[in-house]
């Protein structure tokens, strides 16, 4: 019900009035009615504007605060079993969902290599599987879970001529306690390489992953990228210990070979 309303119904007092003071009194009042309403209507307005900027405001923030899924903060260094190589991302094919597993024909299991040592100039003698075509239709992994298998690209486009590694979850997660040193070096073909001199606890670390993958592909992935993917010991009969060292290299410049360090020492 409007305020005018409520005064055209009033009791007794208004209807005293002469017809002549009667209809003046109620054009008045018609008249602060209708400025009422206006003014009503304007401080609707200034209030509706005031909530909806404060809440664009607001929601402009909390998008902007949101983290992206790579390489926010410092990148970790994770060491994960390669279980299969995977073809560059075709976006025609484009396929939605997670990594899928390995079909059989392409897995990089010790079998499937069939790592053999032996006295060539290379030292040993391996199957290399292809590919696996299906991974072709599936981008690179957006969120680098430790837990999860990925999808990853490589830190250098040279890296062993393969675009893609499909990666099973970290199975050592380098940290600073497990690191005495770490430094750029070339080796004595003048490539760049990391060495990592390990503590006794990462040391222990590392030879039990190395052991546990003995004769097959293993990456590290710093970041969302495979810096290196070495076959364990391939010129060896048997797993054994690293001493302590480890050697990173993967067709680095001196830059990627820095930057390894950078993240190795946190």
């Amino acid at each position: 019900m409007s305020r005018s309303t409520i005064l055209d119904d009033a009791p007794a007092p208004v209807e005293v009035l002469f017809p002549e003071a009667r209809s003046r009194q109620r054009r008045r009042y018609r008249r602060s009615a209708l400025l009422v309403s206006i003014v009503a209507l304007l401080v609707g307005g200034i209030v509706a504007l005031l909530i909806t900027t404060t809440s664009s405001v607001s929601g402009t923030t909390h998008d902007t605060s949101k983290p992206s899924t790579v390489g926010v903060g410092r990148a970790t260094v994770l060491i994960r079993p390669v279980l299969c190589f995977g073809n560059p991302y075709v976006a025609s094919q484009n396929k939605a969902g997670p990594v899928p597993p390995c079909a059989t024909p392409y897995q990089l299991s010790a079998a499937a290599l069939n790592v053999s040592p032996n006295s060539t100039q290379i030292g040993y003698t391996s199957n290399t599987p292809m590919p696996d075509p299906a991974m072709a239709g599936y981008p690179s992994s957006t969120h680098d879970s430790p837990t999860h298998t990925v999808l990853l690209g490589g830190l250098t486009s040279g890296l062993r001529d393969r675009e893609r590694w499909v990666l099973g979850p970290s199975e050592m997660r380098l940290s600073t306690s497990d690191v005495e040193s770490a430094s750029a070096q070339k080796n004595q073909t003048g490539q760049w390489i990391v060495v990592v001199h390990l503590s006794s606890a990462g040391a222990a670390k590392f030879d039990r992953v190395a052991q546990e993958n003995f004769h097959q592909f293993v990456a590290i992935d710093m970041g969302g990228k495979v810096v290196s993917a070495p076959i364990i010991q391939p010129t060896q009969t048997s797993s054994s210990s690293f001493d302590g060292v480890m050697q990173i290299s993967g067709s680095l410049t001196a830059s990627n070979a820095r930057s390894v360090v950078a993240t190795i020492k946190g």
